[in-house]
């Protein structure tokens, strides 16, 4: 299929796009709103991502919602919705009230950042984030794994039932602030750390501000955002005395910078060619370890309890994979590199659970000028909704969309339904892809691989709701998990 518009560096894009346009956003169809604060009061805090996508099936893949006044185009056709994020960040931008709410909390890093800010940043930390250096993190990553294992024997052994998106929570955290800056925090064992707590308040703080119709806390200081304040300033704290310790440590040794042994030793010693200029500033290296404990908290937890539901309700899909986890990991409990590697049925069932239960569904974006997206005009300015776990739900790409299908992911596999995974778009796509994607992927197979070893998973209630809880990102609500110790484990 060709571009739908010419590629970011062609000089004519404006006169192109000016010309190709047939109708406005005044053109489109959408929910009827109300006077003043237009679709605002339809959208539930928690659930306002699955309003988003009640409107698609009622309006089509291209309808206007109004935010108070402002006209969004929400946009749910597949090649138009990687056209957008192809054009990135020259036309659009992620919306403005994203890098607002990160610049007041200082932390404009590579998620929150645009234009030039955000090209220097990604120039020099996206290699940080290769998958020779996540790789090379592996036996802290499997070293944790294995703590989470003890703590769900435990509970198997007590017959409890798990609230394992907690759990998986307090794994993620351990596992990033590992990996990121060397500090074990071992919040599976010890319980919440004096950090994660003050992550928990930032997060919601977060959150909160980012969905806010009106920005309150500037004029308002509720208790809430006092608690989000304080919590900032001691996160702030903290994250720069590692940078500082990290700094002395490297300059304490001349072969150190060639060989960084965290995340944060591979951004203080980024550079940019042999331009001594090109690094990052302090502020910069704190705006990305914050980003990156609060993603990778979030995240990648919420996908790995969305796998253990699937695990719970489907014992087809579960038995297929704890076949292939015993061949592949053998004896041992919690898999290594190698064997993670080999793990092909569970990436296909993590790949299913993020088309079906992405924790980003939407993406919130801007136009920095006025532009276009297939034949409607975008004034610039205008907000622009990709619905992108719609997109993976669609008919004409996944065939059967509702159903749980690991097998569709699976190479050699023959399929007479359509089949496009250029259209999973979970991790995003073009030059702002998710830079975290390999941890993420890494954490979920050698993590489903130590639950298949030593685990069989059942829902402690089949009758109960499980619910999508929409906040920084999606997650699922009333999820509860029984663990049966195997016979091997």
């Amino acid at each position: 299929m060709k571009p739908i518009c010419p590629a970011p560096d062609d000089p004519t894009r404006r006169g192109a796009e000016a010309a190709r346009p047939r109708r406005t956003l005044a053109d489109l169809p959408g929910p009827r709103g109300l006077p003043l604060i237009g679709n605002l009061h339809e959208l539930h805090p928690d659930r306002w991502h699955l309003e988003f996508e009640r409107w698609w099936r009622a309006f089509g893949d291209m309808f206007v919602v109004r935010m108070g006044r402002r006209p969004i185009l929400v946009v749910v056709e597949g090649e138009l919705v990687r056209d957008v994020l192809q054009r990135r960040p020259a036309v659009f931008r992620r919306i403005r009230t994203i890098e607002d709410v990160s610049r007041e909390a200082d932390m404009v890093g590579l998620f929150s950042a645009d234009g030039e800010a955000w090209r220097k940043q990604r120039q020099l930390i996206n290699p940080t984030f290769h998958a020779r250096h996540v790789e090379s993190f592996f036996p802290s990553i499997r070293e944790i794994t294995g703590r989470l294992r003890d703590l769900w024997a435990r509970a198997a052994d007590e017959g409890e039932a798990r609230d394992v998106l907690g759990d998986l929570m307090r794994y993620s955290v351990d596992v990033t602030s590992s990996v990121a800056f060397g500090r074990d925090l071992n919040t599976l064992d010890r319980g919440p750390d004096a950090l994660q707590e003050h992550l928990q308040r930032v997060f919601l703080g977060l959150n909160r501000r980012m969905l806010a119709p009106l920005p309150y806390w500037r004029y308002l200081g509720l208790p809430a955002d006092r608690a989000y304040d304080r919590a900032l300033v001691a996160v702030k704290r903290l994250i720069l005395d590692l940078v500082a310790a990290a700094r002395r440590e490297l300059e304490g040794g001349a072969d150190r910078p060639a060989r960084p042994r965290t995340l944060l030793e591979l951004m203080i010693v980024a550079r940019d060619g042999d331009d001594p200029k090109a690094h990052l500033s302090d502020a910069e290296v704190y705006a990305n370890v914050l980003t990156m404990l609060l993603a990778g908290e979030d995240t990648t937890a919420n996908t790995l309890a969305w796998i253990l539901y699937y695990l719970g309700s489907r014992p087809d899909v579960q038995a297929r994979a704890r076949e292939e986890a015993d061949r592949a990991v053998g004896g041992a409990l919690v898999p290594t590199l190698e064997q993670s590697k080999r793990l092909e049925y569970t990436s296909a069932v993590t790949h299913e659970t993020l088309r079906l239960r992405s924790a980003a569904p939407l993406l919130y974006l801007e136009a920095n000028h006025d532009t276009a997206v297939g034949d409607v005009a975008v004034p610039a300015g205008a907000g622009v909704v990709a619905l992108t776990r719609a997109i993976g739900r669609k008919p004409e790409y996944f065939g059967d969309p509702e159903s749980f299908r690991p097998e569709r992911w699976l190479a050699g596999v023959p399929s007479t339904l359509p089949h496009e995974p250029r259209m999973a778009l979970a991790f995003g796509s073009g030059p702002r892809i998710c830079p975290g994607r390999s941890m993420a992927l890494l954490e979920c197979a050698v993590t489903v691989g130590m639950v298949l070893r030593s685990f069989t998973v059942h829902l402690a209630d089949h009758t109960a709701p499980v619910r999508e809880r929409m906040a920084f990102a999606m997650q699922p609500e009333g999820l509860r998990v029984r663990f049966v110790k195997r016979a091997c484990a």
